[in-house]
C-alpha cells in the first residue's frame, strides 16, 4: 500500500470536497479523462467518487451475471479515475448500483427479481426490459458482495459506495417473504393496510433491522479481501433513520443524498438535513450529495444543469451547518458547463471557512425537537418546517435533539428546547425535558404540546395543567386577544387581537404561577359578515408560560409553527420571536442583525468559536429556483463572551479585550472577505462585542481565537 493511500485512508471521514461521476453506458466511448482532471483542479476537489458497477460495469469485470458497458472494450473507466484520483492524492470511493438488472438476471435467477403483490416480476418503471432487484434477497446478499469484493480487491479504492440499495418496498419474494415471517410472525404488509397501522410499523421495524445488517454484511466482506477499504452506504434527506446507531457508529461518514430543491421547499432544506442527520447519529461525519442539475421527480432532467447560483446556495447552506460538499455529475459528457463555475465557487467557500477549524463542533443555545420523519403526517411535517422557518428568519442558531440524541440537553450553554406540533415523545425524553427546565432551562411547547407514549400530557406532567379539549379539525376565524400586563407582547403596536389557530386546545386550570399573555376571542361566524363578532369576552388561556423548578415553561395552545408554515403570517413570527427571545433570557450568545435573510450556524473549538450564515436573501428562497444572489450591506454580529464560553465549554474562559493585530491574551476577531479572512474592528460594551461584516454574498463568516 503507498502512503499516499494510507494518508488518504485515515482522514475519509474529514472535510472532503467531493466530485462524483455518474457514468452512462456509452461513456466509454469518448470518455475525456483530461477534461475531469481540470474540472477536479477548478473545484479544488480533495475526493472522487467514481461509477465501478451494479447495474452496469465499467471495469473488466469478472463476476459472473455482472453487465459490462457494450461500449466499454478494452478500456478500464474506473481504473483511469482511480489513477488519476491517486497521483492528485485524492480519497477515491467506488459506486455501485444494485437495484436493477437486465433480462438475463431476470431469466437466469428469477427468484432475485422483486415482485408485485400478484407475484409478477417487477418491471422498472421508467426502462422498459429490466427489472427491480429485492433488497432482501441474493442480488444484494450474494451478487453484489462479489462485486464490492471483486472492486476492493483488484483497485487501490478507499471505500465502496452504494446507490438505490434499500429496495423499492417489500419485495414480496419467496426469500422476503420466508424471512419476514420467521422474524415476525406476520406476511408482508400489502398496499390495502393502513399505512399508519401495525403492520406497516412492523415491517419498517423489520425492513431498519435487515438494512442494517445488509450494511454490516457488505462493510465485512470488503474488508475480508482489503482490510483499509469501508463500504459507505447512501441515503436520503430522511432515510438516515433506517440505520442502526450500532452500524452507523461503523461507517466512516453517511450521506444524505438530497441533491437539489424539489417542489415547494425552501433554501435552507440542505442545511437541515445535515442537523436531522448529525441529531440521529451524534458525532458522525456527513456528507450532502448536491446534483448541477435541477432535482424533479416529476420531470427528471437529469441531463441538464440548475441556475449557477442555486446549486452555489445549496451546497453552501449544506455546508454552513456541517455537511461536507460533494457534487454528482451525470454522465460524463459536458453538454452544458455553467454548473462549473457555481460549484467553484461553493467549494472555495468551504475551502476558505475551512482553515484552522479541525476541531470545532456545531453548537447552540436553542434545541427544536425534530419530529420531521418520513412517516409523519402532513400536519407535523408542516410544522417542523413552520419552527425552522421561523428560527431562520429569526437569525437563531439551533440544532436538533430527538429519542436518540437526549444527551445534548446537558451540553453547556442550552438554554431553550422548542417542541413544536408533535403528537407524542417516548417517557424518556419527558423525563428529560423536565429535568432540563428544572435546572435551569426553557422549554416552549407549541400546538399545546405532545402526549408522552403509555402516561399522558406532557403540559400536565411538566406544570400541572390538564388538558380539556383538543379541536383538531380545522377552526375558521379564530383570534387570540392580549392580556393585560402579559409577557410575550413586544412588537404588535396598538394590536389587541391577533390571527390565532386553526387547531386549538383548551385546559384546564392554571397554576397560580402562571403568567397568561394571549386568551383565545370566542368562537363566532365567519359568514354572513354582519354576524363576524365575538358574543362574549376571551377567557380561555391561549399563551401561557410558567416557572419549572430553576427554568420555566411557555405554552401556546394552537398550531402557531403549522400554520406559519402555511399562511406565513407575520404576527404568528412576532409572537413566537417573543417566546424564543423569552426563553433565551433576552439575549444570545451570537446574533445577527441587518437586512436579509441569513441561516445561521455556530460553532466552537477548544479556543475559538465561529458564526457561519448563508445569505438566504432572494425572492425565490421559498421556492426554486434562484435566479440571483442578493447581496448584503450593513449586517452585524454581537457576541456575549459569557455565553460564547459557556458553548465552547469554557464558561469564563474568553479573555477581556479584543484587538485587531491578535495579541497574545486577547480575544482575535477575523471576518471572511473576497481576499481571505482579515482582521476586524469590534466595539466592546462590556463582555458583549459588535462587529460589523463586510457585504454579504452567499455567505458570512466570522472568527473569534483566544
Amino acid at each position: 500500500m503507498t502512503a499516499t493511500r494510507t494518508a488518504q485512508r485515515t482522514r475519509l471521514g474529514g472535510e472532503h470536497r467531493w466530485t462524483q461521476l455518474t457514468f452512462v453506458e456509452n461513456d466509454p466511448l469518448d470518455f475525456d479523462l483530461d477534461a475531469w482532471a481540470d474540472v477536479m483542479e477548478r473545484t479544488a476537489s480533495t475526493a472522487v467518487c467514481i461509477s465501478a458497477g451494479g447495474y452496469v460495469a465499467y471495469y473488466p469485470t469478472k463476476v459472473g451475471l455482472h453487465h459490462r458497458s457494450v461500449h466499454l472494450g478494452d478500456r478500464d473507466l474506473l481504473g483511469e479515475v482511480v489513477d488519476l484520483a491517486r497521483s492528485r492524492g485524492m480519497a477515491v470511493m467506488a459506486r455501485v448500483d444494485p437495484h436493477a438488472v437486465h433480462q438475463d438476471v431476470a431469466d437466469q435467477r428469477p427468484e432475485w427479481i422483486a415482485r408485485t403483490e400478484d407475484g409478477a416480476l417487477r418491471e422498472h418503471w421508467a426502462m422498459p426490459g429490466i427489472y427491480l432487484t429485492d433488497a432482501f434477497g441474493g442480488y444484494s446478499w450474494e451478487l453484489t458482495t462479489e462485486v464490492l469484493r471483486e472492486i476492493a480487491r483488484e483497485y487501490d479504492v478507499d471505500a465502496l459506495f452504494a446507490n438505490r440499495w434499500q429496495g423499492h418496498g417489500p419485495g414480496y419474494t419467496e426469500t422476503t417473504e420466508r424471512e419476514y415471517r420467521a422474524a415476525t410472525g406476520l406476511p408482508l404488509p400489502r398496499s390495502a393496510d393502513p399505512a399508519d397501522g401495525a403492520a406497516w410499523a412492523t415491517y419498517r421495524a423489520w425492513r431498519r433491522s435487515r438494512l442494517s445488517e445488509l450494511v454490516a454484511h457488505w462493510d465485512r466482506a470488503v474488508q475480508d479481501v482489503a482490510p483499509d477499504v469501508r463500504f459507505v452506504p447512501n441515503l436520503g434527506s430522511f432515510t438516515a433513520a433506517d440505520l442502526e446507531p450500532r452500524v452507523a457508529r461503523s461507517v466512516p461518514f453517511l450521506l444524505v443524498d438530497h441533491q437539489a430543491r424539489g417542489d415547494g421547499e425552501a433554501l435552507w432544506a440542505a442545511g437541515r438535513d445535515a442537523k436531522r442527520v448529525r441529531a440521529l447519529h451524534p458525532g458522525k461525519p456527513v456528507g450532502l450529495i448536491t446534483s448541477v442539475g435541477p432535482e424533479s421527480h416529476d420531470f427528471r432532467w437529469k441531463d441538464s444543469v440548475n441556475a449557477g447560483v442555486e446549486t452555489t446556495g445549496w451546497i453552501v447552506d449544506g455546508f454552513v451547518h456541517g455537511a461536507f460538499p460533494w457534487y454528482t455529475k451525470f454522465a460524463a459528457r459536458i453538454h452544458d458547463p455553467r454548473w462549473i463555475p457555481a460549484v467553484e465557487r461553493a467549494f472555495g467557500l468551504h475551502e476558505a471557512v475551512a482553515v484552522g477549524r479541525d476541531d470545532e463542533r456545531p453548537v447552540a443555545e436553542t434545541l427544536v425537537w425534530d419530529a420531521d420523519a418520513h412517516t409523519a403526517s402532513r400536519r407535523v411535517r408542516d410544522a417542523a418546517s413552520g419552527v425552522y422557518q421561523v428560527l431562520v428568519e429569526l437569525g437563531v442558531p439551533f440544532e436538533y435533539v430527538g429519542p436518540g440524541s437526549l444527551g445534548v440537553l446537558e451540553r453547556p450553554g442550552v438554554r431553550l428546547v422548542v417542541v413544536p406540533e408533535v403528537p407524542q415523545v417516548p417517557a424518556e425524553a419527558a423525563d428529560a425535558l423536565a429535568a432540563f427546565a428544572r435546572s435551569g432551562g426553557s422549554v416552549l411547547l407549541t400546538g399545546g404540546g405532545p402526549d408522552v407514549a403509555g402516561r399522558g400530557h406532557l403540559v400536565t406532567e411538566l406544570l400541572g395543567v390538564e388538558v380539556a379539549e383538543r379541536r383538531d379539525g380545522i377552526v375558521r376565524n379564530n383570534y387570540v386577544q392580549r392580556e393585560p400586563g402579559g409577557p410575550l407582547q413586544d412588537g404588535f403596536g396598538d394590536a389587541r387581537r391577533i390571527v390565532g389557530g386553526t387547531r386549538l386546545v383548551r385546559f384546564g386550570p392554571l397554576p397560580d404561577a402562571a403568567e397568561v399573555a394571549w386568551r383565545f376571542v370566542p368562537d363566532h361566524p365567519d359568514l354572513p359578515m354582519e354576524e363576524v363578532y365575538p358574543r362574549s369576552e376571551p377567557t380561555e388561556p391561549a399563551v401561557f408560560g410558567a416557572p419549572l423548578g430553576a427554568g420555566r415553561v411557555d405554552v401556546v395552545g394552537f398550531n402557531a409553527t403549522e400554520l406559519y408554515w402555511q399562511a406565513l403570517q407575520a404576527d404568528h413570527l412576532t409572537l413566537l420571536g417573543n417566546a424564543v427571545r423569552h426563553g433565551l433570557g433576552g439575549s444570545a450568545a451570537a446574533s445577527v442583525s441587518g437586512p436579509g435573510v441569513l441561516d445561521v450556524a455556530t460553532w466552537a473549538g477548544e479556543r475559538s468559536f465561529t458564526v457561519l450564515a448563508a445569505n438566504l436573501t432572494d425572492p425565490m428562497m421559498m421556492r426554486g429556483q434562484r435566479r440571483r444572489v442578493s447581496p448584503l450591506e450593513g449586517a452585524r454580529v454581537e457576541l456575549d463572551l459569557d455565553r460564547v464560553g459557556a458553548l465552547a465549554g469554557a464558561a469564563g474562559a474568553v479573555p477581556d479585550g479584543a484587538v485587531p493585530d491578535g495579541v497574545p491574551g486577547a480575544v482575535r476577531v477575523q471576518v471572511l472577505g473576497d481576499a481571505g479572512w482579515v482582521d476586524a474592528a469590534p466595539v466592546a460594551h462590556g463582555r458583549r462585542l459588535e462587529v460589523a461584516l463586510p457585504p454579504v454574498r452567499e455567505l458570512a463568516t466570522l472568527r473569534l481565537t483566544w
